[in-house]
């Protein structure tokens, strides 16, 4: 059900060339009637062709920008409308710079009240009006002479009008519903009740929506045009009834949208283009509104290059919900007129946007979803997954790599690539005798997760995930011929019995006794006692000859050990399931040929 919005200066017909299309009287308030002046936002419908269409009759008085900008946000086609007897004023010119800098490029220009100007008057009009809208979105729009008090020319309207409807192709549904609220009352038995136009998406009744900002509703009943209904597609005007929500915390400026589908932020990159025949006179030091959907919102700028379009950092007072590509208005108050359109580029922007960043987003920005997504993560190189699905309005990427809750640009992957490998390379040199780069001392050099190391190890060609740590495929860790020396003079030392010396009286580093223990020349029974494994097997083959119930005495003397040495072996072989311990006796569980597993389940 697409959606034709009013535009022009004040008292030039507008309403009542809407109530004469639609036999509606889009004026609501009391006050607007008295004073035959539009001030709020009005709404009325008609069938044009074959399909029913909405009307968003917008103010014309300058006093009621604000109200204007909230109207001229969700049209499909502009209906703008310049007095015959009065010809192009100033709000002609300001609602044209709004609806061109929204990029409304279907229109038809209704040259009203021709009843009040004769043949020349009228042709000035009509030459003013072509001066003016050359080189905008209206240059190409056609020009309807007409009267609504008398009736002429409203059919040749009606005609240009279906024309314009045809050209704008179906509304575009994302699956992501958005809309924002325009009005919020109460009615009695009903509850809360909002309108606004529905786009990029479809709601049904018993939806659970979410206001931004605000918390999660859920949709009781749903009108469009007073009739009821069950759902309700994108490009319509919508009546909604919700549940969970006082009607003190909702204002226009509210956008009603699927939960978690949409970021607030307060700080965007976006860029900037300037009204037709404007000077490009913006300042960083200039008090500006962002008009955004209907919300209203007081901004900072700083402009980050000067240009026929300009690039800038918007810093907006309070948090408003943004998606890229999201058009807004920005205003001067001070000077109390339109100085730029801006497009959102990005939503999460970067403190420094650079010259090819901004390139980049701006290629990208008037693209698919995943276009959009792509460009975020050129820019971002690292971003949460939910953000980035909100931020480009769903979009999913087309090669980045995601990893747990984030994803990767291939960029960044292939750079935390690089310094994994130069890590795990500084490691091995540093650290020759260990067998590689612990996970958890990569993951912390990286700034990452244990994942991303190991999916960095799973690209690459050169890395090895070998247990707890990472090193290189070719890498085996070797003793230099000093250390093998003293290796060999050590394991003379402790093959001359049992009863082994210290490990700490060793002449041997912590490093090469740490990689003989790895490697299985040593075995290390605790901190200070280490064996060699033919030690060690002379220890359990001679089990047998003990009794049950074993004290750590008897142990001892069988196999002419210290007490230093008896007591930490008892533990081992505990632990390893050759014996179990009851009380101050021991009893062996395990023969040379029985497994540990099978041993404790004897």
């Amino acid at each position: 059900m697409p959606i034709i919005g009013t535009a022009g200066h004040v008292d030039h017909g507008k309403s009542t060339l809407v109530q004469a299309l639609t036999g509606r009287d889009p004026d609501r308030w009391a006050e607007e009637k008295e004073r035959g002046l539009t001030i709020d936002l009005g709404f009325a419908w008609t069938r044009l062709g074959d399909e029913v269409v909405g009307f968003v009759d917008v103010p014309g008085h300058e006093r009621f920008i604000k109200n204007m900008l909230a109207g001229v946000g969700g049209l499909d086609v502009a209906l703008f409308v310049v007095a015959a007897d009065e010809g192009w004023m100033p709000q002609s010119e300001e609602h044209l710079a709004i609806l061109d800098l929204l990029d409304v490029r279907h229109g038809v220009i209704a040259l009203t009240r021709v009843d009040l100007a004769d043949s020349e008057l009228i042709e000035l009009s009509t030459i003013d009006i072509a001066e003016h809208v050359e080189g905008t979105v209206a240059e190409s729009w056609p020009v309807i002479e007409v009267s609504a008090v008398a009736g002429t020319g409203v059919e040749a309207l009606i005609e240009s009008l279906v024309g314009a409807l045809s050209d704008i192709g179906p509304p575009r549904d994302l699956g992501r519903p958005r809309m924002w609220i325009d009005r919020a009352f109460a009615i009695s038995g009903a509850g809360v009740v909002v309108t606004g136009t529905l786009v990029d998406g479809s709601i049904s009744v018993g939806n659970r929506l979410q206001c931004f900002p605000g918390g999660p509703i859920r949709l009781r009943g749903l009108q469009s045009h007073e009739t009821d209904r069950d759902t309700i597609g994108p490009g319509t005007r919508t009546a909604a009834n919700l549940v969970g929500i006082d009607r003190s915390d909702l204002d226009r400026g509210t956008l009603l949208a699927g939960p978690h589908s949409i970021g607030m932020t307060d700080r965007f990159l976006a860029l900037l283009r300037f009204p037709p025949r404007s000077e490009d006179d913006l300042s960083d030091r200039g008090a500006y509104h962002v008009h955004l959907g209907t919300t209203t919102v007081p901004a900072r700028i700083r402009i980050l290059k000067d240009d026929t379009a300009a690039a800038a950092i918007v810093t907006t007072s309070s948090l408003i919900p943004l998606t890229m590509g999201d058009r807004f208005i920005l205003r001067d108050t001070g000077r109390r007129r339109i100085v730029a359109g801006g497009m959102v580029l990005d939503p999460i922007t970067v403190p420094k946007p650079s010259a090819s960043n901004i390139a980049c987003l701006t290629s990208a920005v008037l693209g698919s979803p995943s276009e959009r997504a792509d460009a975020l993560i050129a820019v971002h190189e690292s971003i949460d997954v939910d953000e980035l699905h909100r931020s480009s309005g769903g979009g999913e990427p087309s090669s980045a790599t995601a990893i747990g809750s984030t994803y990767l640009s291939p960029a960044a992957f292939d750079q935390r690539g690089q310094q994994l490998l130069a890590a795990v390379d500084s490691y091995h040199r540093e650290y020759p005798l260990r067998p590689g780069l612990p996970k958890s001392e990569a993951s912390s050099r990286l700034g990452g997760s244990s994942d991303l190391v190991t999916a960095l190890v799973d690209a690459s060609s050169d890395l090895f995930e070998d247990g707890p740590v990472v090193r290189q495929q070719s890498f085996v860790p070797e003793l230099t011929a000093s250390e093998t020396a003293i290796w060999d003079a050590t394991r003379l030392l402790l093959a001359t019995g049992l009863a082994v010396p210290r490990a700490s009286s060793l002449e041997i580093s912590d490093e090469v006794l740490h990689a003989l223990v790895r490697r299985g020349d040593l075995i290390r029974i605790e901190d200070d006692l280490v064996l060699l494994p033919d030690q060690l097997q002379t220890i359990t083959s001679g089990l047998s000859a003990l009794p049950d119930g074993f004290t750590v005495a008897a142990f001892r003397d069988e196999f002419d050990l210290a007490r230093r040495q008896a007591v930490p072996l008892l533990e081992w072989l505990d632990a390893e399931g050759w014996t179990r311990r009851d009380g101050d006796g021991r009893s062996v569980r395990r023969s040379s040929g029985l497994s540990a597993a099978d041993a404790r389940s004897r």
